[in-house]
């Protein structure tokens, strides 16, 4: 199907009630992001594609996993089954499930049809992310002591611990792939903060990215492979971006509800806004990271979009 491409609207409507506060008409500062967007940047509203999605919501209590494309929203999970953290590569969905009294994970088809259970431990087993061939899954177990960084097939055979070049105590979370499925980011407190690290797929020496004083928290690869996404928590959470070879961090984007949970295609991020708050938002941002889009503005938590990959 077609993805949806947004269209530009001269309303501004209402925005939903953020960290307590009573809704607002479009903020001065947004009006102003909009205008310049519409005068000189060749990535404004109208031009952000938005791929379909899935994302998490407890807009029916239990969370769920939901689709969105072009507008319409579509419940994957089945009632009570409190899904999450989904992830898609290779035609197909990784996520983590509570339907069993503890967080496992599940792989399924895009429909998420006929789930299959991968791990069976008495730890969490949680974040879990797809490799672009499809092949091998990535994810956080804590079944050998501290949360570290764990593969498998993507049957459930063969689950061994990765090498990441840290002691095993040593808490390891957000692993994700790179687009060309050789290199893993993910972040570690081996530096006393949660900090970005980028290891080759087969484990060995990680190379440190992120140096941020609050410390960073999630991994998202850029399309291209050069740029490494994380939200940095100081000064409010917002979005970073460092190159993957090394360099300097920089912003790629805030805003005052905060910034998190980000995930890329080509020509657009999505991320969500007001990850501290119990009412989370799902926007869309342009390749520059300032022109902007609300695509789910729901008294709902809906947050932790994951492109949906055919």
């Amino acid at each position: 199907m077609p993805p949806d491409t947004l269209a530009r609207s001269t309303t501004l409507t209402a925005r939903p009630t953020i960290r307590g506060r009573a809704p607002l008409r479009l903020r001065l500062r947004d009006l102003a992001v909009l205008v310049m967007a519409g005068c000189s940047d060749s990535t404004a509203p109208d031009s952000i594609v938005v791929p379909a999605f899935a994302f998490v919501s407890d807009a029916e209590g239990v969370p769920a996993i939901f689709r969105y494309e072009t507008g319409t929203i579509t419940r994957l999970s089945q009632a009570g089954q409190d899904d999450r953290e989904p992830h898609s590569a290779a035609g197909r969905i990784v996520f983590t499930s509570r339907r069993d009294g503890n967080d496992e994970i599940y792989i399924a088809d895009l429909a998420l049809a006929n789930p299959q259970r991968l791990t069976n431990a008495s730890s969490n087993d949680t974040r879990p992310a797809l490799s672009p061939s499809g092949t091998t899954v990535a994810f956080v177990s804590s079944r050998s002591g501290a949360p570290r960084v764990w593969l498998m097939d993507a049957d459930g055979a063969n689950p061994r611990v990765v090498d990441t070049g840290s002691p095993t105590f040593v808490p390891e979370g957000s692993p994700s792939w790179s687009p060309g499925g050789d290199r893993i980011a993910f972040t570690s407190t081996r530096t006393n903060t949660s900090q970005v690290f980028v290891m080759a797929a087969a484990g060995g020496p990680a190379t440190q990215l992120s140096r941020e004083s609050g410390g960073a928290f999630g991994t998202a690869w850029s399309t291209e492979g050069t740029v490494i996404h994380y939200m940095a928590l100081a000064g409010g959470p917002k979005i970073m971006r460092v190159p993957a070879t090394g360099g300097a961090a920089t912003i790629f984007a805030e805003d005052e509800a905060g910034l998190s949970e980000v995930a890329c295609a080509p020509g657009a991020c999505l991320v969500t806004a007001g990850p501290l708050d119990a009412a989370g938002d799902i926007i869309a941002l342009g390749s520059d990271g300032r022109s902007r889009r609300t695509l789910l503005a729901r008294p709902a938590n809906d947050h932790q979009a994951a492109i949906l990959v055919p």
